[in-house]
């Protein structure tokens, strides 16, 4: 995929910015201020329009992951890695201002700065769990992993920190929401929306013969 994702020249980097920035500024309107209802439609159609720019620019930077993943290679497995990466790539298209630099930059320390606490969170959880894991539990993480592959990277980060799979700390929709920077009620949604996808891959055959 990300082979086959094109690069931005300047002008469309400029625009995508733009409109990704003005879909933000649109969702706090709707959030904080009593609107018409012709006005709403305007915001909401912002919002749209600013969602799929960030979704042009976070596939056009998808490149960057690999290439921070690889620093830590060995940490964590590779494609758990780049699945963080791809997270803090994500955080970076939602939470970007022009006074944060180049937004390449910016979401190369986002990349960086979320795969740093995936490998931290399970250094540690590693550590709390000296006698390691029983079989049944290993069969079940391993059976788990291979199912969130089919989820993209938000949708996995979502189940992983709702039920606990990384570090063993389930957390709360809110909570969620403060580390991805959306609502709980956006968290809710992408939670179902995994979950039903996860019953359609996962097999329902018992875990042991």
């Amino acid at each position: 995929m990300i082979e086959r994702t094109p690069s931005l020249d300047d002008a469309q980097l400029e625009s995508l910015l733009e409109r990704a920035i003005a879909g933000a500024d649109a969702a706090r309107t709707l959030h904080s201020t009593a609107v018409s209802p012709s006005f709403r439609l305007q915001l909401e159609v912002r919002v749209k329009d600013g969602q799929y720019a960030k979704e042009r620019l976070v596939l056009a930077h998808l490149r960057l992951v690999p290439a921070v993943a690889s620093t830590y290679s060995g940490r964590l497995p590779f494609m758990d890695l780049v699945q963080e990466g791809n997270v803090g790539l994500v955080r970076a298209a939602d939470s970007y201002d022009p006074a944060h630099g180049t937004f390449a930059a910016y979401a190369t320390r986002w990349v960086r700065r979320s795969i740093v606490r995936a490998v931290a969170a399970a250094e540690h959880a590693e550590a709390a769990n000296q006698n390691g894991p029983t079989p049944e539990q290993t069969m079940l993480r391993r059976r788990v992993r291979q199912a969130l592959r089919h989820l993209d990277a938000v949708e996995a980060r979502v189940l992983e920190m709702r039920f606990g799979l990384l570090d063993g700390t389930a957390r709360t929709l809110d909570e969620i929401g403060r580390r991805l920077g959306v609502t709980k009620e956006r968290v809710a949604q992408i939670l179902e929306t995994a979950l039903a996808r996860l019953r359609d891959v996962v097999s329902p055959a018992p875990l042991a013969a």
